[in-house]
C-alpha cells in the first residue's frame, strides 16, 4: 500500500532554550530505542508462536542452560544441599516452572530432565567410589521431591498453552477487525471528502466522488474476472485522479515478470513522455514501497530537483504484491498539498483493494452477478479464518412474501444491519430475499440475531410474528467450499 511521509514540523523562533532541550533529548531518545531495538530483536529469537526447528532447537538450548546455571548457582551458594530439599521452599524449581510457563510443558519436561541429570551428577561428584554413589543415588532419590516439582511444572506449562491458545484467538479476531476497521475510515474519509466536493464543484461534477469510486471499483471486479492478468481500468482510474486531484498528466505502468517497470504505459493522461527508469524518485518509490513526492524529505533535495516527476506511487495491493506504477508529471502549483497528496493516496489504496479479490471470489461474483463484491471477497476470507483458527462465521437469508405487510417487514429489517455485516438484498421471483453476513458469529450469535429480529418485528407491527411471514436459511461459513456456500444458499431459497 502507498504511504506519505510527513514532513517535520518547523521550528519554533522563541528562543533558545527550548532548541537546547530539544538538542540535549536527541542523544536520549537514540540510546532508548537502540535499547529497545536491541531487546525486540533477542526476545524475536524466542518467539513462542513459531513452530521452526531453528525456534525449537533454539529453545531447548536455552532451557538447558538456564537449568545448568540454577544448578551451579545453587551448588556455590549452598554446595550441601544445592536442590533445597530439606530447605524451607526450594527455590530453584522456579526456574523449569518459568521455562514452561513461557514455552509449554514439553520444555518443562525437558527442564525437570535437565536438572534430574544435574542431581546425579552432584551425586557422583560427592561420592568418589561409583558404585557407592548408584547405591547411594538409589536409595536418596527425593522422589516426592522431583514429582512435586514435575507436576508443578506441568501445570505451568498446560497455563502457558491455554494461554498462548487464547492469545493467537484473540490475534486473528483483532486482525481480521483491524482490517474492517481500516476499509471503514478509508470510506468515512472519503465520504467527508465527497460531501465537500460536492458542494464546490456540483455544477461541473455530475457525479459524487463516492459514486465514482463505486463506479470505478464495480468496472474494476469486471474486468479483473474478464481477464485477471491484466490490471484492470486504468483510463477509469486516472479519470478519477483527474476529477479529484486535479492531475494534469499521469500515466499507469506495469510490472514484468521479472518485477520490473514496463516502459510502455497502460493508461495516461494529458502529455506523458518516454518512462525514465533511472529518474531518483522512481527508484526511490520502488525501494521504500510508498508515495514519494518532490516535497519527501527523506529525499535529497539535489536528487528531487533532478527528477522529471512531481508525484510518484506504486501500486501495491494488501498482500504486498507490486503490481504498478503510478507517475504524476503535471499539475498545478496549488494542488501540490498534503490535502491532495493524502486524497492521492486513499484512492490509490481504493483502487488496489479491488485488483485482486482472488480466483474464488472471482467465480462467485460469475455465478451470481448481483451479489456485492464485499460479501463475496469477505465469504472467501472468513473460510480462510475459520481453516486457520477455527473462528465460526455464518450466513443468514430471510426469504419474504410479495404482500404488504411482508414487504414493510423486509424493508424493517435490512435497516437493522450493524456495522460489522454486510448486507444483499434480492428479488427472487414473487419473494424478496435479505441476506446477511454475521462475521465471527457462531450458531449462538445466529439465534441471537434472529430473535432480535423476531423482538423488533413484534414491537413495530403489533404483535406480529416474523416466523409467519419470512423463512429463516442459515450457512456456516467454512463447512464447505466458499464457492459453493453462495450459491447453495441462493438455492436453498428459491426453493
Amino acid at each position: 500500500m502507498s504511504d506519505i511521509e510527513s514532513k517535520p514540523a518547523a521550528q519554533s523562533p522563541i528562543g533558545a532554550p527550548r532548541q537546547r532541550l530539544a538538542g540535549n533529548a536527541k542523544p536520549l531518545v537514540g540510546k532508548t530505542r537502540r535499547r529497545l531495538n536491541f531487546w525486540s530483536r533477542v526476545f524475536t529469537h524466542f518467539d513462542t508462536d513459531s513452530g521452526s526447528p531453528r525456534k525449537a532447537a533454539l529453545r531447548i538450548v536455552e532451557t538447558v542452560l538456564f537449568v545448568l546455571a540454577a544448578v551451579a548457582l545453587s551448588y556455590w551458594i549452598a554446595p550441601e544441599d544445592p536442590f533445597g530439599i530439606a530447605a524451607q521452599f526450594p527455590w530453584i524449581w522456579l526456574v523449569p516452572a518459568i521455562l514452561a510457563m513461557r514455552y509449554g510443558s514439553a520444555i518443562g519436561v525437558i527442564a525437570v530432565a535437565t536438572m534430574l541429570a544435574g542431581w546425579y551428577v552432584l551425586v557422583h561428584q560427592i561420592h568418589a567410589d561409583a558404585s557407592q554413589a548408584v547405591v547411594s543415588a538409589a536409595e536418596a532419590f527425593p522422589q516426592p521431591y522431583f514429582l512435586g516439582g514435575l507436576i508443578l511444572t506441568l501445570l505451568c506449562g498446560q497455563f502457558a498453552e491455554v494461554w498462548n491458545a487464547r492469545s493467537r484467538r484473540l490475534k486473528a479476531i483483532n486482525a481480521y477487525l483491524d482490517e474492517r476497521l481500516t476499509m471503514l475510515t478509508k470510506n468515512h474519509f472519503l465520504l467527508r471528502l465527497s460531501h465537500e466536493r460536492l458542494e464546490q464543484d456540483l455544477l461541473s461534477k455530475p457525479l459524487t466522488l463516492r459514486e465514482s469510486l463505486d463506479r470505478m471499483r464495480a468496472l474494476t471486479l469486471t474486468q479483473t474476472m474478464l481477464d485477471p492478468s491484466k490490471i484492470p481500468a486504468p483510463e477509469a482510474f486516472l479519470q478519477i485522479l483527474v476529477q479529484s486531484c486535479q492531475v494534469e498528466a499521469a500515466a499507469v505502468h506495469t510490472l514484468d515478470a521479472q518485477g520490473n517497470v514496463v516502459a510502455q504505459p497502460v493508461a495516461a493522461v494529458g502529455k506523458m513522455p518516454e518512462f525514465a527508469g533511472d529518474d531518483p524518485l522512481v527508484k526511490y518509490a520502488l525501494q521504500q514501497r510508498k508515495l514519494a513526492h518532490v516535497q519527501t524529505e527523506s529525499v535529497n533535495q539535489a536528487l528531487r530537483n533532478q527528477s522529471r516527476y512531481l508525484v510518484v506511487a506504486p501500486l501495491e495491493n494488501f498482500e504486498g504484491k507490486l503490481f504498478g506504477l503510478l507517475l504524476v508529471e503535471a499539475l498545478p502549483f496549488v494542488a501540490l498539498n498534503e490535502d491532495t497528496l493524502q486524497l492521492m493516496s486513499v484512492l490509490i489504496d481504493y483502487y488496489a483493494d479491488g485488483i485482486e479479490v482472488g480466483a474464488t471470489s472471482r467465480a462467485i461474483l460469475q455465478q451470481l452477478p448481483t451479489c456485492p463484491p464485499e460479501l463475496a471477497v469477505d465469504v472467501v476470507r472468513l473460510h480462510h479464518l475459520k481453516r486457520n483458527t477455527g473462528i465460526d462465521s455464518s450466513l443468514v437469508a430471510l426469504v419474504f412474501g410479495d404482500d404488504d405487510l411482508s414487504r414493510d417487514m423486509f424493508d424493517q429489517i435490512r435497516r437493522l444491519k450493524r456495522a460489522a455485516d454486510v448486507v444483499w438484498s434480492y428479488k427472487s421471483g414473487n419473494r424478496n430475499v435479505l441476506m446477511t453476513l454475521l462475521p465471527l458469529s457462531g450458531a449462538a450469535a445466529v439465534d441471537g440475531y434472529l430473535m432480535r429480529v423476531e423482538t423488533v418485528s413484534h414491537a413495530q407491527f403489533g404483535n406480529k410474528f416474523l416466523s409467519n411471514y419470512a423463512e429463516a436459511h442459515t450457512a456456516a461459513i467454512g463447512v464447505e467450499d466458499p464457492a459453493r456456500l453462495l450459491p447453495n444458499l441462493v438455492e436453498r431459497c428459491a426453493l
